[in-house]
């Protein structure tokens, strides 16, 4: 299948957001139209450049919600996870341009699409879930989307994809009224709360002036990013271990981000989780260094499927 179309639909302006894989057509909602009840609907958002993506973008992509903290803890029983997964490539990145031996964004969706695969294997039978009580029900069927955005800052892409999804949510429970022959429901459709994905790199990004017209322009638009009144979204931090950087350096760094956070928005929105202990070492950079070098230690960084793509697309050989 190509996605150059949905690449020249983002890149003339003629749409906002590109859904270009879903796990089925009603995504992010269950895929049974009466499986769903709840006022919300969790979405988890991994925005990444997936330069290629790595089984850390996999565990990160695979992480559950961090508990509520303006209620009581819910018992086993009623835990739940995120209702849908989205892998979101932006391809107008605030830092990142395309170099020479980078893979295309038409690549890089194509592997993003076999990740997705990989996540919904991998969820499905994901242990974890077990051993935290989840129960068995539609909320845990494989539930994953692919989708790509012209915009480069987090803050706008929030207001984006809210706006998009919350679209996309009201027609799918319009078309389903319609196709059941059923009274309208008096309930409104869920509304769509995204918890953000990332690494400790990129939310030390998010918190810098230089991304914004200024201090106070950054702290009025993280402000709108997390607070209730605002798009209230969420965000979960990897942390990951950095080449040459003592693992003191990294705690003080998290403890500061935590801090800054609290400053903006009096509720926890910055939660830290650990993702493994060899995946929290990967990053795609190293794979594309490693590939260049002809260093076969590449292989085990990231899953089968997106090795098998690297090497019959000869990708990253001639990386700097």
């Amino acid at each position: 299948m190509s996605y150059a179309p949905f690449l020249q639909r983002i890149q003339k302006g003629l749409s906002v957001v590109e859904l270009v894989h879903t796990s089925h057509p009603r995504w992010p909602l269950p895929s049974h139209p009466s499986a769903f009840t709840a006022p919300t609907l969790q979405i988890s958002v991994l925005d990444s450049s997936f330069n290629p993506p790595t089984l850390a973008h996999l565990a990160l992509a695979n992480t559950l919600p961090p508990p509520p903290t303006d209620v009581p803890p819910p018992s086993s029983s009623t835990a739940r996870d995120f209702d849908a997964r989205l892998l979101l490539l932006s391809v107008r990145n605030a830092d990142k341009q395309l170099k020479p031996g980078d893979a295309t964004y038409e690549q890089r969706i194509e592997m993003m699409v076999l990740l997705a695969h990989d996540l919904a294997r991998s969820h499905a039978r994901n242990v974890h879930a077990v051993h935290e009580g989840f129960p068995e029900s539609t909320h845990h069927e494989p539930n994953v989307a692919v989708a790509i955005i012209d915009e480069p800052t987090f803050v706008g892409k929030s207001a984006i994809l809210r706006d998009f999804l919350s679209k996309r949510i009201d027609e799918l429970e319009s078309s389903t009224v319609k196709a059941e022959a059923i009274v309208s429901p008096s309930v409104a459709p869920p509304a769509p709360k995204l918890t953000f994905l990332m690494g400790t790199d990129t939310v030390i990004r998010l918190f810098a002036p230089r991304y914004y017209a200024g201090e106070d322009a950054m702290m009025a638009a993280l402000r709108r990013f997390l607070s209730p009144d605002g798009d209230d979204s969420r965000i979960l931090c990897a942390r990951r271990v950095s080449r040459g950087v003592p693992r003191i350096e990294e705690e003080k760094v998290e403890a500061e981000m935590a801090e800054f956070a609290s400053r903006i928005v009096p509720l926890r929105k910055l939660h830290f989780i650990d993702i493994g202990e060899e995946e929290c070492t990967f990053s795609s950079s190293e794979v594309r260094e490693l590939l260049a070098k002809g260093d076969g230690g590449w292989r085990k960084m990231v899953s089968p499927e997106v090795a098998k793509y690297i090497l019959a697309n000869d990708l990253y050989s001639s990386s700097p």
